[in-house]
């Protein structure tokens, strides 16, 4: 028997459930007994009774129950029984922001995550840290309503999981949340590009994809990595608002430094070391970028691919989407070409391969994607929703050239023509936050 229930809210008693008795059998309950019921975080103690007089999948709350733990009415919900505790839910939070006023903005853009709620269920709150009350651990947020399909303000207990969708969340508050709901907040963790780096350096199955990679100490790093590979990428170890630089030794006395983002160049020329070391501390601060040899160098074809990478609501990993940019090709460089969905024929084509070797390629890649972001799991962390981007070189080797593990936009499926898959995928984050719940 499917677990949706029909909710109804009873006046007439107190600190009592009424299950319909096909129902309550379903959940192994044959007979008048006591449970805790649980929304959330919060749960209350009641009496469990049988009565025919209810629809099927009928469930009828007391009032005092539903108002202590503000279950909504007009989501679509689901009970079952675990132990000595009958949970109603799921109930899901996504934590969107610090401030109230800045997830605002977002609520018509997070909608995108209900399209398919009728598959998802439960109750769904988006939420910002300045509207938590971890005295009375609640939180202020918008529900929706699958009803009327729009964000309702209210006040909720904690939810039962968290999925986190933004960077200003401390540790102290990730370890608050835990303390209460458990180990079921999500994405919810900051790490830097070098600790990735060394994580994956010490994978024997990970590493061998790995360019050579340094950390950027002083303009002395950079100006030894640089006779060892003359273009080199300096990335920064905290990906937010900053961009990754492309530093290219044209010749014994020219730099050419780019920006990735803006495609910004500037040309330099030095004489000497100390010039060279001036013109690096222009662009980059001692402690805060690592140096990597660049893969995509030009007279070398390469191919860089983008792998979404999801966990399901059995908690596995799967990779939900591969994307590139078309026509990669030496005379469209510096041009930033559409998005396109990556398949086996294009890995043919690119290494005039055999569509048996290019098939075994196109694994090879998902494999690998799928161990990098395990890799990173192991470093202790709860990670869920991330990306990997690979660089193929036309004679067939394989790069990892960076895991985007804090909220990857996966919006490059719907720029690729992809809107069935986009929501798939948003779908697929919300069913591992549901699992997390306990549905």
């Amino acid at each position: 028997m499917e677990n949706v229930i029909l909710l109804s809210r009873n006046t007439l008693n107190r600190g009592i459930l009424t299950l319909h008795p096909q129902l309550a059998e379903s959940m192994g309950i044959t007979q008048i007994t006591a449970r805790k019921i649980r929304f959330g975080a919060n749960t209350y103690q009641s009496i469990v009774d049988i009565s025919n007089e209810l629809p099927l999948n009928g469930a009828s709350l007391s009032e005092d129950i539903m108002d202590m733990l503000n279950i909504p009415q007009h989501c679509t919900l689901e009970i079952k029984q675990i132990g000595n505790e009958i949970q109603i839910g799921p109930f899901i939070g996504l934590l969107a922001g610090y401030y109230q006023s800045s997830i605002k903005k977002y609520l018509d853009q997070l909608r995108d995550y209900v399209l398919l709620y009728h598959e998802i269920k439960g109750a769904i709150l988006v939420f910002s840290l300045d509207h938590v009350d971890k005295s009375n651990q609640t939180v202020k947020g918008y529900l929706y309503n699958p009803r009327t399909k729009q964000w309702e303000e209210g006040t909720y207990p904690y939810p039962g999981s968290i999925f986190v969708m933004t960077s200003s969340v401390s540790s102290a508050w990730i370890q608050h949340f835990k303390s209460v709901i458990g180990n079921v907040v999500f994405n919810d963790f900051f790490l830097t590009r070098w600790s990735i780096h060394k994580k994956l350096a010490g994978s024997i199955g990970v590493k061998c994809y790995l360019p050579d990679t340094n950390l950027y100490g002083s303009p002395q790093d950079l100006y030894y990595f640089l006779k060892k590979f003359p273009n080199l990428t300096v990335k920064p170890l905290n990906s937010a608002n900053r961009a990754a630089i492309r530093v290219f030794l044209k010749d014994s006395n020219t730099l050419v430094i780019s920006n990735l983002r803006t495609r910004e160049t500037k040309s330099f020329k030095f004489y000497n070391r100390d010039q060279a070391f001036s013109i690096f501390r222009q662009y980059f601060k001692d402690g805060e970028y690592l140096i990597q040899e660049s893969i995509d160098v030009t007279g070398y074809r390469t191919i860089s691919v983008r792998i979404m990478t999801i966990k399901d609501n059995s908690g596995q990993w799967k990779a939900m989407g591969l994307f590139t940019r078309g026509d990669q090709s030496g005379q469209n460089e510096g041009n930033l070409m559409p998005l396109v969905k990556f398949n086996k024929e294009m890995v043919s084509e690119f290494l005039e391969q055999s569509d048996l070797y290019a098939s075994l390629t196109y694994q090879e890649l998902i494999h690998i994607a799928i161990d990098a972001v395990k890799e990173v799991e192991s470093m202790g962390v709860h990670f869920a929703n991330g990306a990997v981007d690979i660089t193929i070189g036309e004679l067939g080797d394989i790069w990892i050239t960076e895991i985007d593990y804090f909220n990857p936009s996966h919006e490059i499926a719907l720029v690729a023509g992809y809107p069935n898959l986009y929501y798939e995928i948003l779908k697929t984050n919300m069913l591992y936050a549901k699992k997390l719940a306990g549905f």
